[in-house]
């Protein structure tokens, strides 16, 4: 029986986050160099029909958490990258590029988006979860939205979730959070970059205090590691976790991303921003 991923996009803030012990390399191919999985060979996987049969605990699905509510960009989940795609076009054209989801799904409660699901992606590929409106309003949280749908779907036991807004997701991260996700024994998993900023905070009594370095010894980029900062762009976890109403614990792992890839689309520069990013990359 082959291994398989449910899968989940949505949205997050961005958090830092330490390393403990040695760095880890991305490799892009998602072969990875890690002590607890030395020898490990890379599984293949393959994308099935949702019946529960194909079903083991460690089949991950994937989902979108399409809110067609945005508040920022209306409709942002449809906004155009270019002539032919969509934010969430894009995002399911890349998971569905990947071998290893179970199942990939879009969890909305608009018509326009289900519609637009529909009409691009066989039900075979990607399916539509009508999500209720009491879990689709600006203060509702991913894990609230999430849980909702496991509410529905109680057979999933892992979910990989996704967010349509970051668009340079890319298939080798994908890869990569896979298979650490499966040969790691961890609980949680999410996305990364390195970050070299040095970093202040106001105090209360009005003085600014450095928070990451020493300003005596200021350090230089190759003096350190930097730091981890969420990206937000996909985030897995096990049911039991995301019943907690969380998708993090101790027992987590990262993909680190590369920083140019990391741009999520909140307004609309950054939709622009992604657009001539993306016409340089053709040109």
């Amino acid at each position: 029986m082959s291994n398989t991923v449910d899968f989940i996009v949505g949205a997050h803030s961005v958090v830092s986050w330490t390393e403990k012990g040695e760095g880890q390399k991305r490799i892009p191919s998602g072969v990875l160099m890690d002590p607890r999985v030395q020898g490990a060979v890379r599984f293949h996987f393959s994308c099935s029909t949702t019946s529960t049969e194909s079903y083991s605990n460690d089949s991950i699905v994937g989902l979108i958490l399409a809110r067609g509510g945005s508040r920022g960009i209306p409709l942002k989940n449809l906004a155009k990258l270019d002539d032919q795609q969509t934010l969430l076009s894009r995002a399911l054209q890349t998971i569905l590029s990947v071998d290893g989801f179970h199942s990939v799904w879009v969890s909305t409660e608009d018509d326009r988006i289900a519609q637009a699901v529909e009409r691009e992606f066989p039900d075979s590929l990607v399916k539509v979860h009508q999500r209720p409106m009491e879990v689709a309003l600006d203060n509702t949280s991913s894990a609230e939205s999430v849980r909702e749908f496991l509410d529905q779907h109680p057979w999933v036991q892992n979910v990989a979730l996704v967010q349509c807004t970051s668009p340079f997701l890319k298939v080798g991260y994908l890869e990569e959070a896979l298979l650490r996700f499966q040969n790691l024994q961890v609980d949680c998993l999410f996305s990364v970059m390195r970050s070299f900023k040095l970093r202040w905070r106001r105090s209360e009594n009005g003085k600014v205090r450095a928070l990451n370095f020493d300003p005596e010894k200021r350090p230089r980029r190759q003096d350190w590691d930097g730091e981890l900062v969420e990206t937000g762009m996909f985030y897995f976890a096990r049911k039991e976790l995301i019943l907690e109403d969380r998708f993090q614990n101790e027992n987590c792992e990262v993909v680190v991303i590369d920083e140019k890839d990391s741009l999520e689309i909140d307004t609309l520069y950054d939709l622009e921003l992604a657009r001539m990013i993306i016409r340089s990359r053709v040109e």
